[in-house]
């Protein structure tokens, strides 16, 4: 900031007494030859000469340390439209001008036309003042030229009075006319006709032209112009002026004639694919319908057009009959084991832009049709370009395993999971690089998943149907022929597991079994292309093909022989029907053994990639059947709560105590019942026993005994 004069003498005194006392330059013991025997005339002479010297250099350095104290500030007083900026920095300044800015732009500019009166807020017009411009203009003042014009600008401007920027904004002069044009009818009492139509119902009538006021809309915008430029603001007259209307009287009534037609009938829109069609009744048209004046003042023409509101309105309701969603594009698999693609759309909307003018087209055919207008919405999640990409081009391979039909309900159940399970990974696509886990697909198999309880592997034996792997019982043979698919695909193996115990139905080692979350089948996708898992599961196979493109590779495949066999061992299964102590043979069971499994893949280049997959199994058990009694602790069914049947000892001819001893011994009870009459002794003996001798029973059985009697 500029220093006042009034500051300049406060700081004189202390700069030269500060110049003074530390500055050796202005030390006249240094610079002036001694007085002692001096001239009085020549001392004089160089007094007179130092005085302007350090005066100048007195105000120069209190010019520096003003200027230095003011850095980045508007110098002087500088004010816009009245509001000082002087001393302030960069953003404090741009904050007053944009005040200025919102002030001018919220002053109201009142416009009166006939008997009408407007207020228009120039914040209306996109009114702009530029800050930049006032800010650069504020900042340059003192600042121009080098150091001695700056100060001798600073020199001059003491006790000077406030220096105004002068700006000029802008504004939309376009939206000026536009609002106008919209006071235009509430503001004239007396407006020309320019000719027309009019539809009340279905019944078209003539709007013929009329002479009357208008108001001049460049004339009027000047004036407002001009109050929008300046700072203060006051009324504006609207300017008004005599219109007559170039339309003539044959005009409309060759309009009403062609309106007449356009209404005479419905009219249909419709496209091909997909079909869909909407038909606009004659009271729709006859609403939308409406006219205006165009060609030129020497080829009037009056136009008639449909408005989109009322067909809007109309077809509101009944859109989603005709607009369709996005549909994915989708690989699928024809019957003769053929990738297709089924093509993608984009959503299918109705283009109401373009509605009016199809509509006049058909209203203006002979057929009164024409193609409804079309617009895409939504793009497909999944597009026809983003399926062929994918690559699925050919049949990798097609693994089967067989089982039997029908049979026992645990058999229809097995069935009931394979398919289960074969559905919901049918149509799984696996992408380049992608890991596909059949767990993770699939989840857990529970009964609310339409699993049902079916023979698993449960230690060494095949066992149903109270423990919780028997839920899904049966979709490890999905997963088995899932494996060989995979195998003879040539996908990387991630993770498999075979079975504990070998099935003839499946390939030794080439096969898998399946729980949750473990064991599961995991493979990669190895190869540049997508692949495509197609399931089909019948009461007697299940079928598993991949689809994509191994660009050439050829898989091959060998099994060794068996080695390292394993003797079974003896496992006891329940069985209620036999009675404690015996011992049936089921199953003489198998031996385990060990066998390797080699694959080689042979890609188009004659490289080569193999892989050793090894696994040893467990015998198969010779199986017993015997009492549940007598199962042992570490089985698993074993039941604490069951205990052996025992058999009726024979307790005829026995006194009744030696008869309840040998009754309480197995752990029956005794109870006497009516007397046995016998014609000789002994008495007192049991003479019939109500369970024959031998019969197998529970313990605390009841046996009722009869005792001998004299008759």
């Amino acid at each position: 900031m500029a220093l006042s004069s009034c500051r300049l003498h406060q700081l004189g005194g202390e700069t030269k007494s500060r110049l003074s006392k530390f500055s050796p330059r202005y030390n006249p013991a240094l610079h002036l030859p001694s007085t002692s025997s001096m001239p009085p005339s020549l001392r004089i002479a160089i007094i007179a000469a130092a005085i302007p010297t350090a005066l100048l250099l007195w105000v120069s350095a209190v010019f520096a340390m003003d200027r230095a104290s003011n850095d980045g500030e508007v110098l002087g007083r500088v004010t816009v439209a009245g509001v000082d900026l002087g001393g302030l920095d960069e953003q404090a300044a741009i904050a007053v001008i944009d005040g200025v800015e919102a002030r001018l732009a919220s002053d109201p500019i009142r416009v009166v036309i006939e008997d009408a009166t407007f207020t228009l807020l120039p914040s209306e017009l996109s009114y702009y003042i530029d800050t930049a411009a006032i800010l650069d203009e504020a900042l340059a003042r003192g600042r121009d030229g080098g150091f001695m014009s700056e100060m001798g600008w600073w020199l001059g401007h003491f006790g000077e009075g406030s220096k105004d920027i002068s700006f000029e904004p802008t504004f939309d002069r376009q939206a000026l006319i536009l609002i106008l044009k919209s006071w235009e009818p509430q503001a004239i009492n007396n407006p020309p006709t320019d000719g027309g139509i009019s539809v009340t119902g279905t019944e078209v009538t003539a709007i013929y032209p009329q002479p009357g006021t208008g108001l001049d809309y460049e004339a009027t915008a000047d004036l407002i112009e001009a109050q929008v430029l300046a700072q203060d603001r006051g009324t504006v007259s609207g300017v008004t002026e005599f219109r007559v209307p170039i339309v003539t009287k044959e005009l409309v009534d060759l309009a009403v004639e062609r309106a007449e037609e356009l209404v005479a009938r419905p009219i249909t829109l419709g496209r091909i694919l997909p079909e869909a069609s909407v038909t606009f009744p004659v009271s729709v048209l006859a609403e939308a319908l409406s006219s205006r004046q165009v060609g030129t003042a020497l080829a009037p023409e009056i136009e008639l057009f449909f408005q989109l509101g009322p067909l809007a309105r109309y077809l509101n309701p009944i859109r989603q009959e005709v607009e369709t969603d996005p549909i994915d594009a989708q690989v699928v698999i024809r019957p003769d084991d053929i990738p297709l693609i089924l093509p993608g759309y984009n959503a299918l909307l109705i283009d109401d832009g373009k509605l009016p003018d199809a509509v006049y087209r058909a209203a203006t055919s002979v057929t009164r049709t024409a193609p409804l207008p079309i617009r895409e919405g939504r793009e497909a999640d999944f597009s026809t370009e983003d399926a062929e990409a994918l690559g699925i081009r050919d049949l990798l391979y097609s693994a089967e395993t067989y089982y039997s039909c029908c049979g026992d309900t645990k058999n229809l159940n097995r069935i009931i999971n394979i398919k289960r399970i074969a559905a919901e990974v049918d149509g799984a696509i696996i992408l380049p690089g992608e890991t596909f886990s059949l767990n993770d697909h699939v989840g857990k198999r529970t009964l609310e998943d339409g699993y049902r309880k079916a023979g698993a592997i449960i230690g060494p034996v095949v066992y149903c149907c109270d423990h919780p792997a028997n839920i899904g019982g049966g979709v490890s043979q999905f997963a088995t022929t899932l494996w060989n698919a995979v195998y003879w695909s040539g996908l990387e193996d991630v993770f498999h597991k075979p079975h504990t115990l070998s099935f003839s139905r499946y390939p030794v080692v080439r096969e898998a079994t399946l729980g949750f979350p473990d064991p599961d089948v995991e493979f990669k996708n190895s190869t540049n292309h997508a692949i495509y898992i197609k399931t089909e599961a019948t009461d007697t196979r299940i079928t598993v093909t991949m689809f994509g493109d191994l660009e050439g590779a050829e898989i091959e495949g060998a099994i060794s022989s068996k080695f390292n066999f394993t003797d079974p061992e003896e496992y006891l299964k329940p069985n209620q029907d036999l009675n404690p102590g015996d011992k049936e043979l089921t199953d003489e069971g198998t031996p385990g053994f060990s066998a390797t499994d080699t694959r080689t893949i042979t890609f188009a280049d004659g490289t080569q990639e193999v892989d050793v997959w090894s696994w040893t199994y467990v015998p198969h058990s010779i199986i017993y059947e015997v009492h549940p009694c007598e199962l042992p602790e570490d089985h698993i069914q074993y039941d604490a709560s069951i205990e052996c049947p025992v058999q009726v000892p024979l307790v005829g001819n026995l006194s009744q105590p030696d008869a309840t001893t040998a009754l309480n011994n197995v752990g029956l009870v005794i109870a006497i019942g009516e007397p046995f009459p016998v014609a000789a002794p002994p008495e007192n003996t049991v003479r019939a026993q109500s369970i024959p001798p031998g019969t197998w029973v529970d313990r605390g059985t009841t046996v009722t005994v009869r005792l001998g009697e004299l008759a």
